[in-house]
């Protein structure tokens, strides 16, 4: 705008000259069309400015990590002038998965008529992001002045984890009866505690065939030892590195590592409770024992925050206290787990579980971690690579 201002300080002053040396009608009309043109541009541009919608389209978009989609800015003119140009900045992804906060749109829309662009892309870590435009800069014609419109990005992105699906032929937990360790399916037995109406999620095999066809409706048997938690999963969605690209792959292995293991259990007929930090930051439980339970946490698990470390698993413990069965098998995903705290896990009642597994999803397993894990029983540590968590998960059963 500087070179723009300055080319009609020359042309108002060559106009003043013009019209003192050359005193006629002419000069002085021209010199009084120079001095009047900011100000009819100005007034343009205010008018302009109060005849111009920016808007983005759609709102609300669901979406899974990495899967392309689209953000439409349209810009609507409804004054006689051309805008040109309109300089719009705003929180957009692009097609590396990243999220950009100073993407920049430019212009021109004519009179009566809208333009329309769309920002494409995908993005790599799941949550909750507000994308769209910032602020745009609206100019008048003569460049002389310019509008910051100050708006805020309205359009509400969830970017949910990856689904991923665990072998069948393989159990994470083991069941015991009579303190014997058994490899039997934990519905194998026949006595049950009740029944209940049949929900999505829940395997045919526990059905109670007979009473369904009595009652017209399916029911499924619900053992008395599935009235109880068969396993905890403590999920630790804090950052623990410098690096925030790195805390984000790690914590979302996290959510993906423990909505696989949540998901397997529940297919095995097992009740799953999850020990994880809300949106709030407060520690919170939820068991799992269908479809219906484990959707409900998937939803969670896609906008949860990264947390500060301070607020990890042995934090989350002291505050949601002790409740560890004998019988149960204690499922630990953290990033990041030393000897130490782990010591202070195993101190807070975790040590009475029958068995802990240990996922680490951002650092290799540390002399001090694996040198406290073999003092204990029943304890295994397992390294799940961000980048292929499905692999690791599998690989662990083996």
């Amino acid at each position: 705008m500087a070179k723009y201002r300055l080319f009609y300080i020359l042309l108002l002053l060559g106009s003043v000259a013009l019209a003192v040396g050359y005193y006629s009608r002419l000069t002085f009309v021209i010199m009084l069309v120079v001095i009047a043109m900011p100000l009819v541009s100005f007034l343009f541009l205010v008018l302009t400015r109060a005849l111009l919608k920016i808007e983005s389209a759609p709102k609300k978009i669901f979406v899974h990590k990495l899967q392309q989609f689209e953000i439409v800015v349209r810009v609507k003119n409804r004054f006689i002038i051309p805008v040109s140009p309109l300089r719009i900045t705003g929180i957009f992804h692009d097609e590396d998965g990243s999220v950009r906060e100073d993407r920049q749109l430019i212009l021109s829309v004519m009179p009566f008529s809208s333009s329309e662009f769309s920002f494409g892309g995908n993005i790599r870590f799941r949550g909750e992001y507000l994308l769209g435009y910032r602020e745009a800069w609206l100019y008048d014609f003569l460049r002389l002045f310019r509008f910051r419109i100050k708006l805020n990005p309205d359009c509400s992105v969830i970017v949910s984890p990856r689904r991923l699906s665990l072998d069948d032929n393989n159990a994470l937990c083991d069941d015991d009866y009579e303190s014997t360790r058994t490899t039997m399916s934990f519905f194998e037995n026949t006595s049950f505690a009740s029944v209940r109406k049949y929900a999505d999620g829940d395997s045919l095999r526990h059905v109670h065939w007979k009473l369904s066809a009595k009652q017209d409706s399916l029911v499924v048997k619900q053992m008395e030892q599935n009235l109880g938690s068969n396993a905890s999963i403590l999920v630790d969605i804090t950052a623990h590195f410098l690096d925030d690209e790195k805390n984000l792959a790690a914590t979302d292995a996290v959510v993906e590592t423990a909505l696989a293991i949540t998901q397997k259990i529940i297919s095995d007929g097992r009740r799953a409770v999850n020990l994880y930090r809300n949106i709030k930051g407060e520690a919170e439980i939820s068991a799992v024992e269908n479809k219906d339970d484990y959707e409900r946490l998937f939803a969670l698990y896609s906008v949860v925050p990264v947390f500060n470390a301070e607020l990890g698993a042995v934090s989350l413990l002291r505050e949601i206290g002790s409740f560890f069965s004998d019988n149960e098998t204690l499922f630990i995903i953290t990033p990041k787990l030393s000897g130490t705290d782990l010591k202070k896990i195993l101190e807070s009642g975790a040590h009475r579980a029958k068995n802990i597994r240990i996922y680490l999803t951002g650092e290799k397993i540390s002399d001090s971690l694996a040198e406290t894990a073999v003092t204990y029983n029943g304890i295994s540590i397992f390294e799940i690579s961000p980048d292929n968590v499905g692999i690791s998960l599998r690989n662990s059963m083996e």
